[in-house]
């Protein structure tokens, strides 16, 4: 089962540290250090360490193209008197706080081979040079592979130790506190701090343009600081913590081993306690029998986990031991009673298939509600139609009943009369015909009857189900109003500042989704008015959220339902827009570069100068993805929000870009970078003048103004 552990700790002087001692211990090598002005400066032996199986020093891949094109190589020996001799003043001393490197120690996973946990190791630095722009360090200790030296002097001196853990595969990654840059004259120096180091402030500050810093601002009173723009320190730290969890998680899923988690007990709602890491010097001393406070912690902490695992486990067993009671009992009244338990499966087959049948009915009945429901009134006229039919059809069959009979009787008469007989001769209206006459009507009646009591048993059903439907739309509809009301509670959407994430909160509303929302009630005027009553803004709201209101805007109540596949969705649609921005910026780089070689790469000015001079292309590439046929509507809208973004940082590098022009010093340069300023301005103009903002026209004028101003001359004076 893999460990995680991801420590941090930064190698300062103010704690003692120095950075030669610090790569000889960790690379099992001997370094001395050549700081003239550090009087502690001294050789550091540590060739008996015999459990370091890999070192290896990692680069950025912009640093190394610069020490590769400079012909530099860099050895252990190199970085340490890089950082010793290049952490002091300028009036030569000793910078006595002064951090040298970060240190990540990571543990590494027994399920997979020496090669494997290096090659991972190595994943990580790698991943951080690249994001703090700084050099790194990776050293693997492996106790498989020998000893450390503590152990060797114990066995000198007689002293029984016990060995290490085999399973205690680990590395240590040192990182630099500090950038390194390439002079002119081939040599290394350091540069200025990576984001990791500076403080939490500086961080988090945004990043303002250079003619602000110094200023006052009017909304604080203080004076504006230059800052980077990024998280804070401890959401840094998170994150960081989350990539080593990531890499491990992505190999330990091919190897088919438990995944790990950088999140505390505490995250993850379990109520075990952390133990705290030996050291060196710790594991050696419980190692060799010795018992330290730590420990004594460590295993007090070891006890009460284990408490809560067995408590957890005679749970389980418990509720096991139940299940199984009860499956035995009903295993032995299933053998006692089979014939009844048969009759049970066959009757039960027969629910389900009656079940699937009024299931089926029931969709079919659903489907015809309405038209059901539309008919009703015309069954009900037709049904009062015939009854009427029928009571004339009955009082016309006792009226020429009674004729009938009267008929007949004045013929046995004359027939009496005409035979002198009182014998009465068969007729054809003999009593026998009328009531067969008769039971034919009230049977007619009967069906009538019963037929029509059907009919308004069925109305009356179908008259439950319709009033069921609607009131079941209702509570759906006032369900999204409610979400919605609701959306800004702590409960339903990520909050700014406390590091929470999709990832961890799914059913939460993203800062996406969030500003959809507000943009849609904003829009129907879904919020409560100032002053407005409780009551009346619910029945507003829910008066407003009926049935074609809901149809109306079905996308924004899948959103209110369920925020994870609606994002889910999203993400997926937009992995299509991430990669064709991440192709043209790619391809913009290469272009990019070899026009700021051209002009004389003199920094940040032949920086906007190429980039202005690629914007239009950039901005008709947008333009053709905005109008193919094939780009998804979510994909349009973001790419359209980020064209405007991009004519908007055109004009402001125009804008800056002319400015730094006073800076140049050589002539030709000046006039190199003028130029194409100037021509990439005229392209841009002719092209985009009518879309851009009044800010951005001011801009692009202060711009063309800075660049008029007459250049100061190249000389300095010597201050006294």
């Amino acid at each position: 089962m893999a460990i995680f552990r991801a420590e941090t700790k930064s190698l300062s002087r103010g704690k003692g540290h120095n950075l030669a001692a610090a790569i000889s211990y960790r690379a099992g090598i001997k370094l001395t250090d050549h700081n003239k002005i550090n009087p502690e400066a001294r050789s550091y032996d540590y060739t008996k360490k015999t459990d370091v199986v890999h070192s290896e020093i990692l680069l950025p891949k912009k640093l190394q193209a610069q020490l590769d094109e400079s012909d530099i190589q860099l050895d252990f020996q190199n970085i340490a008197d890089l950082v010793e001799i290049g952490e002091t003043t300028l009036r030569g001393k000793m910078k006595n706080s002064a951090r040298l490197a970060r240190e990540w120690v990571l543990c590494g996973v027994p399920d997979l081979t020496r090669a494997e946990n290096i090659e991972l190791f190595e994943q990580f630095a790698q991943q951080q040079s690249e994001e703090q722009g700084v050099l790194s360090m990776v050293f693997v200790h492996d106790p498989t592979a020998g000893d450390d030296m503590a152990t060797t002097k114990a066995a000198a001196k007689g002293e029984k130790v016990k060995d290490p853990d085999p399973r205690n595969i680990h590395a240590h990654i040192l990182l630099l506190t500090r950038e390194l840059k390439v002079s002119r004259g081939n040599k290394l120096s350091l540069g200025k701090k990576s984001d990791s180091e500076v403080s939490n402030d500086e961080r988090t500050r945004p990043i303002v343009p250079k003619e602000r810093i110094g200023k006052v601002d009017p909304k604080t009173g203080e004076k504006i600081q230059q800052g980077r723009g990024l998280c804070s320190n401890s959401e840094w730290l998170k994150n960081t913590r989350k990539q080593w969890a990531d890499i491990l998680n992505e190999r330990l899923a091919q190897k088919g081993v438990q995944p790990v988690s950088h999140k505390s007990y505490k995250d993850l709602g379990l109520t075990f306690k952390p133990t705290k890491h030996l050291g060196k010097d710790a594991s050696f001393l419980e190692r060799r029998g010795t018992q330290t406070e730590l420990g004594k912690y460590n295993e007090s902490v070891n006890r009460y986990n284990r408490s809560h695992v067995e408590l957890a486990a005679n749970r389980l067993t418990a509720g096991t031991e139940r299940k199984i009671d009860d499956s035995e009992r009903w295993i032995d009244s299933i053998n006692r009673g089979h014939v009844r338990a048969q009759h049970r499966i066959e009757r039960s087959k027969r629910q389900i298939d009656s079940g699937k049948q009024d299931v089926e009915r029931a969709v079919t009945a659903d489907i015809e509600i309405r038209s059901f429901a539309e008919k009703n009134s015309g069954h009900a006229e037709w049904a009062i139609k015939r009854a009427g039919q029928i009571d004339q059809i009955t009082s016309g069959s006792e009226h020429r009943a009674t004729k009938i009979a009267e008929q007949e009787r004045q013929v046995d008469s004359l027939i009496a009369k005409h035979t002198r007989t009182t014998s009465i001769s068969p007729s054809p209206f003999d009593d026998n015909a009328r009531r067969a006459r008769a039971t034919e009507l009230s049977e007619e009646q009967k069906r009538f009857d019963t037929a029509a009591t059907s009919y308004d048993r069925r109305t009356r059903y179908y008259d439950r189900v319709i009033e069921s439907a609607y009131r079941r739309a209702r509570q759906i509809r006032l369900s999204y109003a409610q979400r919605l009301v609701d959306r800004h509670n702590a409960d339903n959407r990520l909050r700014l500042g406390w590091n929470e994430s999709s990832d961890d909160y799914p059913n939460k509303y993203d800062y996406r989704q969030s500003d959809l929302l507000d943009v849609f009630a904003k829009t129907f005027k879904l919020d409560k008015n100032n002053g407005e009553d409780h009551r009346d803004y619910m029945t507003r709201i829910a008066n407003t959220f009926n049935s074609p209101f809901v149809k109306e805007h079905k996308t924004m109540m899948d959103l209110l339902h369920d925020p994870k596949t609606e994002r889910d969705q999203y993400d997926a649609i937009k992995i299509h827009y991430d990669t064709f921005i991440k192709n043209i910026d790619e391809q913009r780089k290469v272009i990019d570069d070899k026009r700021k070689y051209a002009l004389g790469d003199i920094g940040q000015v032949s920086r906007m100068t190429a980039e202005s001079l690629s914007a239009p292309s950039y901005i008709n590439a947008l333009d053709n993805y905005i109008n193919d046929e094939t780009t998804a509507d979510q994909n349009k809208t973001l790419a359209i929000q980020y064209r405007v973004d991009t004519i908007n940082r055109t004009c402001q590098q125009f804008k800056h870009g002319m400015i730094g022009l006073r800076d140049i010093r050589e002539a030709d340069k000046r006039q190199t970078h003028s130029e194409a300023l100037q021509a990439s301005l005229n392209t841009f103009m002719s092209s985009y003048n009518k879309e851009l903002s009044n800010d951005e026209n001011i801009a692009i004028k202060e711009g063309l103004s800075a660049s008029k101003q007459q250049v100061p001359p190249n000389n300095m004076r010597l201050r006294r």
